[in-house]
């Protein structure tokens, strides 16, 4: 546990994304992690202060569509958080986003552990969220790829499910199988057999992601990559760039990397998260 006080986990904070599910509130001008859905600060300002602990987090990578790239600079201004703002030119799913961000991770910090999380999920509990950052980093150093299992409360027909395996360390575990939206039977029979919901987070050393990917999609890993090598400036922005982005396939990084890896690791936790997908969810 001292060696991993002392590490410095990269936050690598998606928020591209649409929100269409939340429509009419959220829309493509303004989607839902920049809207205050649950408080006076949006999903994205929350989750940027929930990884601003300097004792174990280090200074935030942010990925974001060129088009609101305004609103992410405001948001963080209006917390006081100063981040790397990486820009999308077109939206590839989580996949290149993450690896973009890793090779990003990479050039300013060596190898850095990593943690990428999207900005429109909630977590209750912060003190409990960062001490499975620490747990999960720990697995890291090891060469995991570890996602955090959210025990489940209830039979959710609206996440992925996560089997877990065996036992690799203190309260981490190997991953058996990823599993698809589950109907509310088979859903019943997941949390009766110990399965976890998935959150969609991870932490990981940059290089053991990027290696893992680029064993299943060398061609997308080889086009974020370039497109990071040749990345422009613009008023603070980091531009990526688009003729090589345009290359890496459009994927989510279950399907990418996380469904196929043996490196998988899951550590189950309960500090209140939901990914605010509905509006079912909101309230």
């Amino acid at each position: 546990m001292n060696q991993v006080a002392k590490l410095s986990v990269v936050p690598l904070v998606m928020c591209g994304g649409a929100g269409t599910r939340l429509w009419p509130a959220s829309r493509e001008g303004r989607p839902k992690q920049f809207l205050p859905l649950l408080g006076p600060r949006s999903t994205f300002q929350e989750t940027m202060l929930r990884v601003s602990d300097a004792s174990i987090f280090g200074r935030p990578i942010v990925i974001t569509n060129a088009e609101y790239r305004f609103i992410v600079k405001e948001q963080l201004d209006e917390i006081g958080i100063v981040a790397d703002i990486l820009l999308e030119p077109i939206r590839r799913d989580s996949g290149p986003a993450i690896a973009a961000g890793a090779v990003f991770g990479e050039k300013r910090d060596g190898d850095p552990i990593m943690m990428a999380l999207a900005a429109d999920h909630q977590v209750a509990d912060s003190a409990a969220f960062v001490a499975a950052c620490r747990e999960a980093a720990s697995a890291a150093l090891d060469g995991r790829i570890v996602t955090f299992g959210v025990k489940p409360d209830r039979p959710a027909i609206d996440y992925g499910y996560i089997r877990p395996g065996n036992e690799i360390g203190r309260g981490v575990f190997e991953v058996q199988q990823f599993v698809e939206k589950p109907d509310a039977e088979t859903a019943k029979r997941y949390i009766a057999e110990g399965y976890l919901w998935n959150s969609g987070n991870f932490i990981f050393r940059a290089r053991d992601l990027l290696s893992e990917y680029a064993s299943f999609e060398s061609q997308s890993v080889s086009a974020t990559s370039d497109a990071i090598e040749a990345a422009g400036s613009d008023i603070g922005f980091v531009t990526i760039d688009a003729s090589h982005f345009s290359r890496a396939k459009a994927i989510s990084i279950d399907y990418a990397v996380m469904e196929k890896t043996k490196r998988a690791a899951v550590i189950p936790v309960s500090y209140g998260w939901s990914d605010i997908g509905s509006w079912h969810a909101v309230w």
